[in-house]
C-alpha cells in the first residue's frame, strides 16, 4: 500500500495492486463556501499540477465540502474517469454534467466502507476504512466522534482543531487529543496527519473561527507535499 500526500490540506493518491485513487484534489488558489464574503481560504504552497499526476483509475470525494469536492479542480479532469462518494456528494456533483461514472460507496469495486458519525444531524464526521491485500487504514479527515472503531493498520487524520459557533457547525477539525483516542479505538500503528494545512481565510467564517494547530506532535507521521507512506498490514 502506497499513501501519497499530494499538498498540505487533504488530497492524496492511494496506491495498491495497480489501483490509483485520486481522494478530494482541490488545488485552485482558493475555495469558496457559499459565498466569499461567508468564506473563502487560500492555499499558501504551490499545488500540483493536474498534468503531473499520471494514470487515475478512481476518484473518491470524502465530503460534499469545496476543500474536498472542488469543481474547479475536478472539471480538469478526464469525464471517463469513475468517481466513488457517498449518494449525496454524487448529486452534487452529477449537477455539474460532467463526470460520466459515478458510484455509490456501496458499489466501488475496491473495499471501502463508511464510518458514521453519532448523529443524524452531523454532515463532517463520516470517515471511511478501506481494506485489500495489503492492508487496512481509516480515513478521518475531520476527526470522528465514534464511541467504537473498526480495526485498522493505519490511521489518517486531523490534528488540528478548528471551531465555529454552534449555529455554524460546531467544532469542525476535532483535532489533536480526539485523533489519538480514534488511534486507540481502531488499534492503528500508524497515525498520519492530514487536513491540517494553515490557510489563509477571509469572510465570517475565518471571523470567527477559533483555531488550534499542534505544533508538538508525539507519535504522528507528518508527510510533507509530494511524500508517500508505504505500508503492509
Amino acid at each position: 500500500m502506497r499513501l501519497v500526500k499530494l499538498n498540505e490540506d487533504s488530497s492524496w493518491m492511494w496506491e495498491w495492486q495497480e489501483i490509483r485513487v485520486l481522494v478530494d484534489p482541490w488545488f485552485t488558489p482558493s475555495q469558496i463556501d457559499y459565498h466569499p464574503a461567508f468564506s473563502e481560504q487560500f492555499h499558501l504552497t504551490e499545488q500540483p499540477k493536474v498534468s503531473d499526476l499520471g494514470k487515475i483509475d478512481f476518484i473518491f470525494i470524502s465530503h460534499p465540502f469545496t476543500d474536498h469536492c472542488n469543481q474547479e479542480t475536478l472539471m480538469q479532469f478526464d469525464k471517463d474517469i469513475p468517481v466513488i462518494s457517498r449518494s449525496g456528494t454524487l448529486k452534487k456533483i452529477s449537477s455539474w454534467n460532467h463526470f460520466k461514472v459515478l458510484i455509490p460507496i456501496e458499489e466501488a469495486p475496491f473495499k471501502i466502507s463508511v464510518i458514521p458519525t453519532n448523529s443524524l444531524f452531523d454532515p463532517v464526521h463520516f470517515s471511511y476504512r478501506i481494506e485489500n491485500e495489503d492492508g487496512t487504514f481509516i480515513y478521518a479527515p475531520h476527526g470522528t466522534k465514534a464511541k467504537s472503531l473498526p480495526k485498522a493498520d493505519v490511521l489518517i487524520t486531523t490534528t488540528t482543531t478548528f471551531e465555529l459557533p454552534f449555529w455554524l457547525g460546531g467544532t469542525i477539525n476535532l483535532g489533536y487529543n480526539k485523533a489519538l483516542i480514534a488511534k486507540e479505538l481502531c488499534g492503528a500503528t500508524m497515525l498520519v496527519a492530514t487536513h491540517d494545512e494553515k490557510k489563509m481565510g477571509k469572510g465570517i467564517v475565518e471571523k470567527l473561527a477559533k483555531k488550534t494547530y499542534e505544533s508538538q506532535l508525539k507519535d504522528i507521521r507528518v508527510l510533507k507535499q509530494g511524500k508517500a507512506l508505504e505500508f503492509k498490514g
